[in-house]
């Protein structure tokens, strides 16, 4: 979406900047510009607009300027479908409204962008963290460094969370729903069609025979086994999950040696309560580089729990977690991670080459009545997924073997 809405104007950034529409002091718009601020397709589930503005604030007659975020649901295709039957859309009004702040303040850890007052529900307003953070680069992922910084603040985030969990539980239920893996949920052909097509190129590629079988065995009911898995384990350590964390959803910024020094999480909109290793995991298989599965997979998960566990100390809440319970809430979530590979890795990895294609062209009538059955098929003979899944595979496998 490149047009600027029409309630993007003059009188909608004064309420904003003022805090609203009553609030003191009035804030004049002289000016301002707005554009997309990312690419097409960067954002599978928003249009975003960078808009710089020119004003004045009470009697003053120094303009001053600011730059500032504006985040808009779409509104056709798949993901606005499935927010019609979930939390999707109403839960980042509950996050930047009541509860963010409420965790940034418990933990004392700005680990997410600045929020502004919003005139129109649904419409998120944030601070331009550029030109002081940057978005990684997907291709390239992110090494050791950058990802014991998320390691820490996923750690410090859920820790926060749990407080708050027993303070107001319903404020963490009001985000904490399920928004993907749910009974009649849209996504349940796109699934299965995503473990059989994966399973069958893995039985053709040599020494992945193991991995084909990992996925072929739960084809038939892999959607009942995502649906399970993805909900809060009785009696085990559950915790409001980001939901989304990979490299499209974080700003790093750096110091003078180029050397990544904070991390910003942004997009909450499927957050879930659950186990942590959900998002220890997508981060992991979505956004860490091949040095960091390979070597270092343990190392980070274990780094989470000494900081989750130094949180859940400094919030004053009696919960922990052993490294031991995480090796086996990971083992425990491998049908998860077969949808993961289904339906994030997969159009994450191909967005951006021949075979690439928009979420607004897929609908769930369309799935449903096979229409999108070409699309799947183009997307998961993409020769760049081709190259990845028995990497990540053997990843993932080597990984289990040594837990």
């Amino acid at each position: 979406m490149d047009v600027v809405p029409e309630w993007l104007d003059k009188a909608f950034l004064a309420k904003v900047l003022q805090g609203g529409e009553d609030k003191e002091p009035k804030v004049t718009v002289v000016s301002f510009s707005a554009k997309p601020a990312i690419a097409a397709g960067d954002n599978f589930s928003s249009y975003i607009f960078r808009v710089l503005v020119q004003y004045r604030v009470g009697s003053a007659t120094e303009e001053e300027s600011k730059s500032l975020i504006v985040k808009l649901p779409v509104k056709e295709g798949l993901i606005f479908e499935i927010a019609g039957q979930t939390q999707f859309y109403s839960k980042e009004d509950v996050y930047y409204e009541e509860l963010l702040g409420k965790m940034i303040d418990k933990i004392k850890c700005k680990f997410t962008a600045k929020s502004y007052y919003s005139p129109i529900k649904g419409i998120i307003v944030l601070e331009d963290l550029k030109p002081d953070y940057f978005v990684a680069d997907k291709i390239k992922q992110l090494d050791l460094t950058h990802s014991k910084l998320v390691y820490i603040t996923l750690a410090k985030f859920h820790a926060a969370a749990v407080a708050i969990y027993h303070e107001e539980p319903k404020l963490i239920e009001a985000v904490g729903g399920e928004c993907f893996y749910i009974e009649g949920g849209p996504l349940q052909k796109w699934i299965e069609y995503g473990c059989k097509a994966l399973g069958e190129y893995l039985n053709e590629v040599e020494g992945c025979k193991e991995y084909a079988d990992f996925f072929l065995s739960r084809a038939d009911n892999i959607w009942k086994l995502a649906i399970e898995g993805t909900k809060p384990k009785p009696g085990r350590f559950n915790v409001l999950n980001h939901g989304d964390v990979w490299v499209n959803n974080m700003m790093f910024k750096y110091n003078a040696n180029k050397e990544p020094i904070d991390v910003k999480l942004l997009d909450f909109q499927i957050s879930r309560y659950s186990t942590p290793v959900f998002d220890l995991l997508y981060f992991m298989y979505t956004s860490a580089n091949d040095d960091v599965r390979d070597n270092h997979q343990l190392e980070l998960f274990e780094l989470y729990v000494k900081t989750l566990n130094e949180g859940l100390e400094q919030v004053g809440c009696t919960e922990r977690l052993t490294i031991e319970e995480v090796k086996e809430d990971i083992k425990a979530a491998a049908p998860w991670f077969i949808t993961t590979m289904a339906f994030a890795v997969t159009p994450i990895t191909v967005h951006g080459t021949e075979d690439g294609e928009s979420y607004e062209g897929i609908t769930t009538e369309k799935i449903v009545s096979g229409q999108c059955d070409p699309i799947f098929k183009r997307m998961y003979n993409c020769k760049r997924l081709k190259e990845i899944i028995p990497v990540l595979c053997r990843q993932y496998f080597n990984f289990l073997k040594s837990i």
